[in-house]
């Protein structure tokens, strides 16, 4: 079932990342979409909106080096999210 929430879109986020991580092939569309998201709900929009208005030409004239950071403070963020949700749930470490 697809969420509509932020708090559901994110973790439907949240298991894509880790595909994407587990993956060997790279895969920056789905990177940047992720990234996008994300910055989206960090700022508290609403993702559904965001993802149906998402596209890829939002990344045009952004530099690869912010982009690169924008991604290790992605990485991190998603961590800290998913040991969050861990422990809402009840997940045992």
């Amino acid at each position: 079932m697809v969420s509509t929430s932020n708090d559901g879109i994110m973790t439907e986020y949240l298991v894509k990342c880790g595909a994407i991580k587990a993956d060997k092939r790279n895969r920056p569309t789905e990177l940047l979409e992720l990234l996008y998201i994300t910055d989206r709900y960090r700022a508290g929009q609403d993702l559904k909106k965001a993802k149906a208005g998402y596209d890829i030409s939002v990344w045009s004239g952004v530099d690869a080096g912010e982009i690169e950071t924008r991604l290790t403070d992605l990485d991190q963020f998603m961590k800290s999210l998913a040991r969050d949700r861990a422990t809402l749930w009840g997940v045992p470490n």
